[in-house]
């Protein structure tokens, strides 16, 4: 099914709408779709910009799912890159300890390591603070904040939040405090710039070279009037795919903005809680927004917290987040619970909720079977960061199949410091041989005997832990478990994810009660 078609012009390697080719295409009163305007830092395609921001802020008819009250109190920190009339602009940092209110960008964009070894890029750091809000010079940035301040000016607003240089870069105690409050920064910009396009802040994004797009399909069609018209068709909508969103943290600041103009492959993106992704012009292509976002309801502090969320709904939800979340990279590793901190500090309060290293009390036993696909295997846990039934313990992709949908353990006590099931246990040397072949085991790490060696253990010590069962697609049941050992004093750490594909090898077993092993400090 074709969902895309355009008058594109082939032949027009700058990017620029010819009128005068496409608009001459005998078919063009038919086919409203116009070649795409790739010129992102233009004036034209600001103007577009403006105009969907105007339509969705409208004080008399706002966007009903966007229209939310938002704090308007600045961040602690924010650059004043001028008023919208100031002929001659400057950047400065600006302190707000006075809780001034007023509307404020925030931009979403990627690091990268420093091209140039001998200069390091300028970061807000406890040394220099003074002098940025003295005022700073405007070659001093990197190429994307640049930019951002550029887009900041020309879309009319003032002020610009960026974390390199809104929050002291060599202070912890800062860090752990503006880390805190990203949620809050994100939620209340009038609108995120995104940029996707470019892998490392010196590249800047207005200025980015913009492939040339070309459609799946060319089609030649006769007119009524016997006029040959020509119409260039894409099989389906197009997913973007940039660097941006290889990132971790960026996915909690897509997740947490209300609107977002986005500096995409072939044009400049625009969506909002009301408007899915879109060009900025009414012309461009069809696109597919692969990641989920948050419900509208987080938005607005005066709607019912679940309000517009069935429990399934919610629990894929998250299940979708920690997917596409660990399909992404963190520099630093420990930054993983850190990284989606806002968007779970939002769902709590939405939820009602808490979040225990990544999994909600209230789906707790569910949310505890995620698996780690063979090929994504890892060589080691990091328990300092995370107990070993938390995903976050391990780095790289995790997966959720299904849900359970009878759960056989109970949860006695659940707290950061102690998990406490009751539950079904099996030595996995007690399995009847004629068993074995029904049971499938998903292993978290490459080599797991390796590190029962390290803890004197061997494969005899594993044990089988019942957690309930799933809706196969033949419409029977079966288990799913996990694969625990116990590390001393009854204390089980996971080793994998287990299917159980004849419940009959649980048969005669009753619970038990027993505690799972908590984060290791040292």
């Amino acid at each position: 099914m074709f969902s895309h078609a355009s008058l594109e012009s082939l032949n027009s390697h700058d990017g620029f709408w010819h009128r005068n080719r496409a608009d001459c295409n005998p078919i063009a009163d038919i086919v409203h779709q116009r070649p795409l305007y790739r010129n992102v830092g233009s004036n034209r395609v600001f103007a577009q910009a403006r105009a969907l921001i105007q339509e969705c802020m409208n004080s008399k008819n706002p966007h009903k799912h966007c229209q939310y009250s938002r704090d308007t109190v600045l961040p602690l920190r924010v650059l004043d890159v001028g008023k919208p009339d100031d002929r001659h602009p400057t950047v400065k940092l600006v302190v707000n300890d006075t809780d001034t209110r007023a509307q404020y960008l925030a931009l979403s964009y990627c690091w990268g390591k420093p091209l140039d070894s001998a200069a390091k890029p300028l970061h807000l750091q406890r040394d220099n603070l003074k002098q940025l809000v003295d005022g700073i010079k405007l070659e001093s940035l990197q190429q994307s904040i640049r930019d951002a301040v550029s887009a900041t000016r020309k879309l009319g607003f003032r002020y610009l939040w960026v974390d390199a240089l809104c929050i002291i870069q060599d202070c912890d105690e800062d860090k752990r405090t503006e880390i805190s409050r990203m949620a809050s920064i994100y939620k209340n910009a009038s609108v995120t710039i995104a940029a996707s396009t470019s892998e490392n802040a010196a590249h800047g994004f207005l200025a980015h070279k913009i492939q040339s797009y070309c459609p799946d399909y060319e089609v030649h069609m006769r007119m009524a009037n016997k006029a040959l018209g020509t119409v260039y068709l894409s099989a389906g909508p197009y997913e973007p795919d940039h660097p941006l969103d290889k990132r971790g943290w960026t996915l909690q600041e897509f997740m947490l903005s209300s609107r977002m103009l986005i500096f995409s492959d072939y044009e400049l993106l625009w969506q909002c809680k009301e408007v899915d992704l879109r060009s900025v012009s009414t012309r461009g292509l069809e696109y597919l927004q692969p990641l989920e976002s948050l419900p509208w309801t987080v938005f607005d502090n005066g709607a019912e917290p679940y309000f517009g969320n069935l429990e399934y709904d919610k629990l894929y939800l998250w299940k979708t987040i920690v997917q596409q979340y660990t399909d992404r990279q963190l520099t630093n590793s420990e930054d993983k619970l850190r990284a989606v901190m806002g968007i779970t500090s939002e769902l709590e309060t939405l939820w009602r909720d808490t979040s225990i290293y990544g999994l909600w009390k209230k789906w707790f036993i569910d949310l505890l079977a995620w698996h780690k696909p063979d090929i994504e295997r890892e060589e080691s846990r990091h328990l300092k960061r995370a107990p070993s039934w938390s995903w976050a313990s391990l780095d790289g992709v995790i997966r959720y199949e299904g849900s359970v949908s009878t759960e056989d353990a109970v949860v006695k006590l659940l707290t950061i410091q102690a998990v406490v099931l009751a539950c079904r246990m099996m030595k996995v040397s007690d399995v009847a041989y004629d068993k074995i072949d029904k049971i499938l085991e998903g292993l978290d790490l490459i080599d797991p005997f390796a590190e029962l060696q390290q803890m004197g253990l061997g494969i005899d010590d594993l044990e089988y832990l019942l957690l309930g069962t799933v809706q196969t697609g033949a419409g029977s049941e079966e288990g799913v478990g996990l694969l625990v050992v116990d590390v001393g004093g009854r204390l089980y750490r996971r080793v994998g994810l287990v299917r159980f594909m004849d419940m009959r090898v649980w048969e005669g077993i009753n619970r038990q009660e027993i505690t799972l092993e908590p984060r290791i400090d040292k």
